[in-house]
């Protein structure tokens, strides 16, 4: 099936988009206790939480890595850093670099015996979380392409968006495991778990609602129903692993005492699963308007 190649050939974007936006929001929604209240926290909660930053920013620089591969050569990356601000995959790979050199440097100065004031770290964090929310958007707007019929939808923005919101508080959640920070009755975890339900309600909703317009998305050839046929099993699949991932997001913070890291990470895991397989039905799903 010619769908099936395109998406198998486009699987390093699928990746990318899996797991970018996920990382950007889980960065966003760990530095929101150093951004609230860093000049209150206890100096070891706070080292470890500032330290432990790099897990968000590993998982997106993965997906930032991958998407580099079709740049083909390092040399044509000069030419889409000069189609900033009118090319959206140019947008896309700018804002990803930007916001993870950010990151990266922020993360680097955790480590530093003269860390500077404590409010600027505050105000620094901020910025970082700020460009991070700017790459997701970029993401979101990358795939809005005219040309392309089946992605030509309100679908293609929301469910990007949707994605990072299931994605990323689970990984927030593992972020703040491994830092060993906890907040009084786990309040931001439960947080955490709330969103998470909420985006994977609303992108459950926005993927059937995305199916049932499918068979009037096509050209002269195929429609997009015709393109990916498992599009409606791959929701049912999401639902499940979505769920799966709840729960075991769920367990990690109602358990009594430190729960153990399988909890945090089977969480993430199941729920990126999810994203992974319908951003891959996404790809299979393209269609132009052209032959």
């Amino acid at each position: 099936m010619d769908s099936l190649a395109t998406a198998l050939n486009e699987i390093t974007l699928v990746l990318f988009t899996t797991l970018a936006p996920a990382g950007a929001v889980a960065y966003v929604l760990m530095a929101l206790p150093l951004i609230a209240r860093g000049d209150a926290m206890e100096p070891a909660a706070r080292q470890k939480l500032d330290r432990f930053l790099c897990v968000p920013i590993f998982v997106a620089m993965i997906g930032l890595i991958a998407s580099a591969t079709h740049l083909g050569t390092p040399s044509n990356a000069l030419y889409v850093i000069t189609g900033f601000g009118r090319s959206p995959l140019s947008n896309e790979v700018v804002c990803g670099a930007v916001s993870l050199g950010a990151a990266g440097i922020f993360w680097l100065t955790a480590f530093s015996e003269g860390i500077a004031h404590l409010t600027a770290r505050r105000i620094a964090a901020a910025i970082i979380s700020l460009l991070g929310l700017g790459f997701v958007a970029a993401i979101s707007l990358a795939y809005d392409a005219s040309t392309i019929i089946t992605w030509n939808t309100p679908y293609t923005p929301i469910t990007t968006w949707l994605n990072a919101l299931t994605g990323g508080p689970l990984l927030a959640l593992l972020g703040l495991r491994l830092a060993r920070f906890y907040t009084p009755g786990h309040a931001l975890g439960r947080a955490f778990i709330i969103i998470a339900i909420v985006a994977l309600m609303a992108s459950i909703v926005a993927y059937v609602l995305w199916a049932f317009l499918l068979p009037e998305l096509g050209n002269a050839l195929a429609t997009g129903a015709e393109q990916a046929p498992l599009f409606g099993p791959s929701i049912v699949l999401f639902a499940l692993l979505g769920a799966s991932a709840i729960a075991f997001g769920a367990k990690t913070i109602t358990w009594e005492g430190e729960a153990p890291i399988r909890f945090p990470l089977a969480a993430t895991l199941l729920m990126l699963a999810g994203i992974f397989l319908m951003r891959f039905q996404f790809y299979m799903i393209h269609l132009t308007v052209g032959l």
